[in-house]
């Protein structure tokens, strides 16, 4: 009898958990299934084995046009869904990894994917991954770039002309030996140039962002392009000492406009905030088989708390310094263009002490 009933307690006691475990299997199933966020599972072969109703939903498929299929049919990018896998396989976990998926209606959705892989004894099982959807702020972003654009183009074309005139008023000066007037007109020839690389300045992230930028290489010696803008910065501030440093002449190859509007951007920016003025050094120096640009200056400084951000776009350093105009954009322009000529611009600074720019270049010598 004692057996029997120890028997029966434990028949019990197995039914029970085996129902309170159905229950907990029901509830975890019912949680991805009807889970806000979409997801969905992918076998070793990139075919869709299992997505949630948030997923379909999203897509606009129904189960029987979705599950089954290879996922590269519902990506608009086919080397994004490549790249995709291959990291996957490789067994490299994504986190908000940009993508665009293709709905059934045709349209378009920009999602971030993060995702990795179930393996059972080191054997690629399925993906784990989710999306979420930022189709609405990456179409604000192209509005926002679309609005720069169009007005950066209607200021730039009286901005050009008013210079053309300035010019004009310059030669003219200087033929009836009118030192007075040519140095006026010089200074408002240097603001007219600073209005039209802010102007330019607006447009070129918009154009970088939208895929438009293209670098135009050429071999120059850079000495000669440290100079101009050296010169150009002089005619920026009477309270600044412009001051250079060269090792040797170099030559690299390089967009010659482009890292001219990198060191203008820099040397304005050292201008701008070292307001007691002090001297301002902008040169380059051999470093292992590359040369390092670098502008460095004596003022206010960036406290390392803001130096991750400083490269963003509009991001700006809150300061004591409220007379300071800007945008927030210099500093991600010459990021980006830099980062097209596969290079970054580095920074070393203290607050109350001054900032130091730098980045690297190939050169040809």
């Amino acid at each position: 009898m004692d057996d029997t009933r120890n028997l029966e307690e434990k028949l019990a006691y197995y039914q029970k958990e085996n129902e309170e475990l159905k229950l907990r299997v029901e509830e975890l199933s019912d949680f991805f299934e009807n889970a806000s966020m979409p997801l969905h599972w992918v076998d070793a072969q990139g075919i869709i084995i299992w997505a949630n109703q948030a997923e379909l939903d999203a897509l606009g498929y129904s189960k029987q046009e979705y599950i089954g299929f290879p996922i590269g049919n519902f990506h608009a990018d086919q080397h994004v869904i490549e790249d995709i896998l291959n990291r996957l396989v490789n067994n490299e976990t994504l986190y908000d990894y940009t993508a665009r998926l293709k709905c059934k209606d045709g349209s378009i959705k920009h999602v971030l994917i993060n995702s990795n892989v179930m393996r059972k004894d080191g054997k690629f099982m399925h993906t784990r991954c989710f999306t979420r959807d930022i189709t609405g702020k990456v179409q604000e972003e192209q509005r926002k770039n679309d609005f720069v654009t169009m007005v950066s183009h209607e200021l730039k074309t009286p901005l050009t002309v008013i210079n053309s005139y300035v010019q004009i008023l310059i030669n003219k000066a200087k033929k009836d030996a009118d030192n007075s007037s040519g140095q006026l007109l010089t200074r408002i020839e240097a603001q007219t140039k600073k209005m039209i690389a802010m102007v330019q300045d607006f447009l070129t992230p918009a154009r970088i962002e939208g895929g438009k930028i293209e670098l135009r290489k050429e071999a120059f010696v850079l000495d000669t392009l440290i100079n101009e803008t050296a010169q150009y910065a002089k005619l920026l501030t009477s309270k600044h000492s412009i001051n250079l440093i060269a090792d040797e002449s170099i030559s690299v190859e390089a967009d010659r406009d482009k890292i001219g509007q990198i060191l203008i951007n820099l040397l304005t920016n050292a201008i701008k905030y070292s307001p007691k003025g002090g001297a301002i050094t902008i040169g380059y120096e051999k470093h292992d088989e590359k040369v390092r640009v670098f502008v460095s200056d004596q003022g206010i400084g960036i406290d390392k708390s803001h130096h991750k951000r400083l490269f963003e776009r509009f991001f700006r350093v809150n300061n004591e310094l409220k007379e300071v105009s800007g945008f927030g954009i210099g500093l991600y322009l010459v990021s980006e263009i830099l980062r097209l000529h596969g290079s970054r611009i580095n920074l070393q600074s203290e607050a109350n002490v001054g900032s130091t720019f730098y980045f690297d270049l190939e050169t040809l010598n």
